[in-house]
């Protein structure tokens, strides 16, 4: 009888082998498996296989919603095939609609997204350092994070008017308080026996900053941005919907309204890709900046 093992290993019981001393126990014999006997090629055939994986599921799933909404078996109305979308995605390209739908989205994500992101890093580094801060102003600042940020536009509309301000200003929020609360965590959370380091070598408070506190903290200082740029893109499109007269939001907020369902994926997918765009390249500066801190994830 053979039992499976991690890694691809097998453990098999050998009758005619027992322990000395007790007759009744059996020796066990671990047979290395593939993962053992070869480790690279055990993982690039596994890393071939996800990455086949990630591949062929969703273009199974589009081969069937094809096939599907070809042969009548899911009403179009709703659902229409992929080769429909594609034509009028090309179409709207042609006719320049997309690219200033997608333009006057990105000016404002990228824009909001710096200006929040990098207040709510120098505002961050300024209280974490102090627990008398910390203890003052986190009450407040989690009582505006749990805000929801689209009930704060009318506000805006009402201060900045309909134009690209109040818009910016949105993404801006969404994004400070993500930021700001993750980095006052990971700086509050750096090992004193880190910093007792720096005060031995008579490090300045910039250096310990520089060498110590912000590596230390970085990991978990780009979650929080990778976090604020998925909430970036959800904001701006829920202020598209009802403030502005172009962007992704916009576009799939008119389709509905003139009945085009073939717009309104174009607009659905589109947004979908910034978003999983923002989230890998984050992932890409989270291997360059932290290559002693990677995780397996999506």
């Amino acid at each position: 009888m053979s039992t499976s093992m991690p890694g691809g290993g097998t453990a098999a019981a050998t009758p005619d082998r027992q322990e000395p001393g007790n007759p009744g126990q059996r020796w066990i014999e671990i047979r290395p498996g593939a993962a053992e006997q070869n480790p690279r090629r055990h993982q690039r055939r596994r890393r071939l296989l996800e990455r086949g994986l990630a591949v062929l599921v969703p273009v199974a799933l589009i081969a069937a919603w094809q096939i599907a909404g070809s042969t009548g078996l899911i009403e179009s109305r709703y659902f229409p095939p992929p080769s429909d979308i594609v034509a009028e995605w090309q179409r709207m390209f042609e006719s320049g609609l997309y690219i200033a739908s997608l333009k006057a989205s990105l000016q404002r994500i990228v824009l909001g997204y710096a200006l929040g992101a990098g207040a709510g890093l120098l505002l961050a580094f300024a209280i974490a350092p102090s627990r008398l801060l910390r203890s003052g102003l986190e009450p407040v600042i989690v009582a505006l994070y749990t805000v929801p940020k689209l009930s704060i536009l009318p506000l805006l509309l009402l201060i900045f008017g309909i134009g690209e301000t109040s818009k910016v200003l949105l993404v801006a929020l969404t994004c400070f308080f993500v930021v700001l609360l993750n980095t006052i965590d990971a700086v509050a959370g750096v090992s004193p026996r880190y910093l007792d380091v720096g005060r031995a070598s008579r490090a300045s408070r910039l250096a310990t900053l520089r060498h110590i506190t912000a590596p230390a903290a970085l990991p978990q200082m780009l979650t929080g941005l990778r976090l604020s740029a998925g909430l970036a893109v959800i904001v701006i499109v829920g202020a598209e919907f009802v403030a502005a007269k172009e962007g992704l939001g916009y576009l799939v907020w008119n389709a509905w309204n003139i009945a085009i369902p073939e717009r309104m994926y174009v607009g659905i997918v589109t947004i979908s890709a910034v978003g999983v765009i923002a989230n890998m390249l984050i992932r890409l500066a989270e291997r360059v900046l932290t290559p002693w801190a990677r995780r397996s994830g999506i």
